[in-house]
């Protein structure tokens, strides 16, 4: 009867060890597919967070459109972070061998949907303005005065072409062939036309709401002073006249007779 007992023991033992071994062996297959699900989330989540990145640029743009001031980087950063269970300490032993964490694409993907929430809040907040003020938004400047050529020459701090002294240039220059088509950005009515000394045949349009904006180094207009025009508008052609090293446009944007920034006005980007 104890060699019986100890037989079945011996075999119980044995049996419970395959088994064992079986189920360990079934775990490790399931992890493994598991990982590769990881590696396919991450990428997806590698993609979100770079169309996220885009919206959060084009929500800039359209927050200057409508008015509205900027999401405050601290609000932008509020809810991120957090502890999560570190499952790996029990599971480790049957991962196979990977850079994956659970926890940092659980907290990724928390994060993610948090600035997703934070965005969609946003774009309600935007259209709620642009809905009530369609006038202002008509007369503010949102598009490239030219569909041709490159972005040359940025707004800010540069070596002047002639003295090469660092100097302010107040706009955005456009590398185009003389007679390019140039267009109006926004609403508006021309309140100048007339060659300068220094940017060459100038066009001025006023769009109301203490909004300017030059196209200068022209070559000749379409348009004359008192003028109404449209976005999108032909109003004259590049050219090479005045303080200018070859054919291009030079175009700025005032606030308040204040030269911003062009780019901040381009809703689909700042280059051509």
């Amino acid at each position: 009867m104890l060699t019986i007992m100890s037989l079945g023991a011996f075999l119980f033992s044995g049996f419970s060890n395959t088994q064992y071994d079986l189920k360990v062996k079934s775990l490790k297959s399931q992890n493994k597919e598991l990982v590769r699900v990881m590696e396919d989330m991450k990428v997806r989540l590698d993609d979100a967070e770079v169309q996220l990145t885009e919206l959060v640029h084009q929500d800039e743009a359209l927050r200057i459109y409508a008015d509205l001031p900027s999401v405050d980087e601290d609000v932008r950063a509020l809810g991120t972070g957090g502890a999560v269970n570190d499952f790996s300490r029990y599971y480790g032993d049957l991962m196979p061998v990977t850079d994956l964490n659970i926890n940092s694409l659980e907290g990724n993907l928390a994060s993610l949907g948090r600035e997703v929430t934070l965005q969609l809040n946003s774009y309600e907040q935007i259209y709620s303005k642009l809905n009530q003020d369609v006038t202002r938004l008509r007369r503010t400047p949102s598009i490239a005065p030219v569909n041709k050529g490159y972005l040359t020459s940025s707004f800010g701090v540069r070596p002047d072409p002639f003295t090469r002294k660092r100097r302010m240039h107040h706009g955005q220059d456009f590398g185009v062939l003389s007679g390019t088509p140039v267009y109006a950005t926004a609403d508006g009515v021309v309140k100048s036309s007339r060659g300068n000394s220094g940017y060459g045949e100038t066009i001025v349009l006023s769009h109301g709401y203490g909004i300017r904006t030059i196209y200068a180094h022209l070559s000749r207009y379409t348009v004359k002073p008192g003028d109404t025009v449209k976005r999108g508008e032909l109003i004259a052609y590049s050219g090479n006249t005045g303080r200018s090293t070859g054919p291009h446009l030079h175009y700025e944007v005032r606030v308040n007779n204040v030269p911003v920034n062009p780019r901040h006005y381009f809703l689909t980007g700042n280059e051509l």
